[in-house]
């Protein structure tokens, strides 16, 4: 059977997607500190006027969720099609070190050391937050770097995954996808309990647990399946071959979880409205992914993967790690600055000013910090016709 291409051509749409998902992420965290979007959590009012467009944007998170599933899967994936050993355990552990953990220390020590000098200075909650353990605890998440919730919650992930290949590789070789499909189900049927568990009323409002990996475990199950089924597609699927009619679900699904329906950042959902916010959030990142994976290899320029293959994009999807890193330091950094208290910034100002210097810092940390990095540890950057890079964190 023939193997879809998995190089340069669909590398980049996937780089432009992760840009895609670096900027909502810094559209909703820009439009909360500037009292745009209600946050329950941070104690921030009444929504302003693009409230009800950006409140959902915490659908990035999700999409990074699924890319990462997708693409550190998906050499696992080949090299079971191929009847193949599993890649080594402590390369691939290596490698997500390498590549996430000191452009994170960098971005924390400036946090801690500009904002939160206090838990610095004190060993266990600094050692904490470097080794990623602050979301087990009911501190606050260390200012300046809130939203590396999401990248505690994915080095979780990397932890669990080996794991997770020793278990499905042998069904893999023998051709037992469906079998392996219902096993990532089943990794679902742990995120929706969780869900439960962390929204029903004697839980209280934000419990610790909701931000842990059993509450996003199937987002990265997805990815992982999406990794199953490109490895063993030859052809496009029918719906594949229609990237719009995907994106267009995708649309229809973020309409839906900006309604009443899932409730309001006003206050913490219940149960019905989260398990419902989930699925549609599933709908958006898996729509928005399976045609950039699954789709024509090489793909025309008016389709989605098209339009983020190219170069503003795709070069914005490479550096998404340091997006997602340096932008809270900009926004804090930014409100200290100028005086402003969190929820009366102006969003017409501080989102731009935020999208530019982030890119600068993330550039900065792109080509100074990760890339020799990767480079010492034995890897380039991807040429074309070869595998899939790595994914950028979340």
């Amino acid at each position: 059977m023939g193997v879809p291409d998995t190089g340069r051509n669909r590398a980049l749409p996937l780089d432009g997607l992760r840009a895609v998902a670096a900027l909502l992420v810094i559209a909703l965290h820009v439009g909360i500190y500037t009292g745009q979007v209600a946050s329950s959590w941070l104690g921030i009012g009444e929504a302003g006027p693009l409230g009800p467009v950006i409140s959902r944007f915490t659908v990035g998170v999700p999409i990074f969720f699924v890319l990462s599933g997708l693409l550190l899967y998906r050499p696992f994936a080949d090299a079971a099609r191929k009847g193949g050993p599993r890649p080594s355990t402590v390369r691939y552990l290596r490698h997500r070190a390498v590549r996430i953990l000191p452009a994170y220390w960098l971005v924390a020590l400036v946090s801690l050391g500009w904002f939160g000098r206090d838990t610095l200075g004190a060993l266990w909650p600094a050692l904490r937050t470097f080794l990623l353990l602050h979301i087990y605890g009911s501190d606050p998440i260390p200012a300046g770097i809130p939203q590396t919730w999401s990248l505690a919650t994915e080095v979780s992930f990397y932890a669990v995954l080996p794991l997770l290949a020793v278990a499905l590789h042998p069904l893999l070789r023998r051709g037992r996808t469906v079998v392996v499909l219902g096993v990532l189900g089943a990794v679902e049927a742990v995120t929706l309990l969780s869900v439960v568990l962390t929204h029903v009323p004697s839980a209280g409002p934000y419990p610790p647990a909701q931000l842990w990996l059993p509450e996003y475990a199937g987002y990265f199950a997805a990815g992982m399946a999406l990794a199953v089924v490109a490895s063993r597609t030859a052809e496009p699927p029918a719906f594949a071959r229609r990237p719009w009619l995907c994106w267009g679900v995708a649309l229809l699904a973020y309409v839906l979880v900006s309604t009443p329906l899932t409730g309001s950042t006003l206050r913490y959902p219940t149960v019905g409205e989260a398990l419902l916010e989930h699925a549609l959030y599933l709908v958006v990142a898996v729509g928005l992914v399976a045609p950039l994976v699954l789709g024509p290899a090489r793909p025309e320029r008016a389709t989605p993967a098209g339009l983020l293959s190219r170069p503003v994009p795709a070069w914005l999807g490479q550096i998404s790690y340091g997006l997602f890193l340096w932008h809270m330091v900009v926004v804090e950094g930014w409100l200290r600055t100028t005086g402003e208290r969190a929820g009366s910034a102006d969003f017409l100002v501080l989102f731009p000013v935020t999208v530019v210097l982030s890119v600068g810092c993330a550039a900065l940390s792109h080509y100074l910090v990760e890339r020799p990095l990767r480079r010492l540890r034995g890897r380039t950057p991807v040429p074309r016709g070869r595998p899939l890079p790595r994914p950028a964190a979340t």
